[in-house]
């Protein structure tokens, strides 16, 4: 049985109701394999307490917010290990590789290495980039409202498994 990754843009949209495809989000999840699990990334949770400290800090109304944060925490969270370092290696290189040319060479000491290969450059948020990890790392299909993921991300990525709601 599959297990689904719900990533931060679904997150935010599964949990506030004020959101033009809120419904057809919470329909699309209570579809998904009653006893297939559901996680979300540690990525997620990180990004969304961001975005708290950031309304917080410019006085926007929070309690959206931290519903949105509460609900997410406390779904089964899928953590970033080492080897999750290995799959964002191959997610970041191959969507480099079908967005940018980069036969430039790169310096030879490790001191004067810089990432090029942005996230910016790719036009890709980094966070996506490890949710994406994440779900190769484990064969997880990625849920999300983000068509990033099923326009960059996955015709780059063999083997990435993506769920469009």
């Amino acid at each position: 049985m599959d297990t689904y990754l719900l990533d931060t843009n679904l997150m935010s949209v599964l949990y506030d109701a004020r959101r033009p495809n809120h419904i057809a989000v919470r329909q699309a999840i209570a579809a998904l394999p009653a006893h297939a699990a559901q996680l979300v990334s540690v990525v997620t949770v990180g990004e969304l307490r961001f975005g708290l400290a950031l309304s917080r800090a410019a006085g926007q109304p929070l309690t959206h917010i931290e519903a949105c944060l509460g609900n997410s925490e406390a779904h089964p969270l899928a953590e970033v290990t080492r080897h999750t370092a290995d799959a964002f290696a191959t997610v970041k290189s191959s969507v480099a590789l079908a967005r940018i040319d980069i036969r430039r060479r790169i310096p030879r000491w490790v001191e004067a290495w810089t990432d090029r290969v942005s996230g910016q450059l790719l036009q890709i948020d980094e966070n996506d980039l490890w949710i994406a990890a994440q779900a190769l790392e484990r064969n997880y299909v990625v849920v999300t409202s983000d068509r990033d993921f099923t326009q960059v991300i996955a015709p780059a990525v063999p083997g990435l498994r993506v769920l469009l709601v």
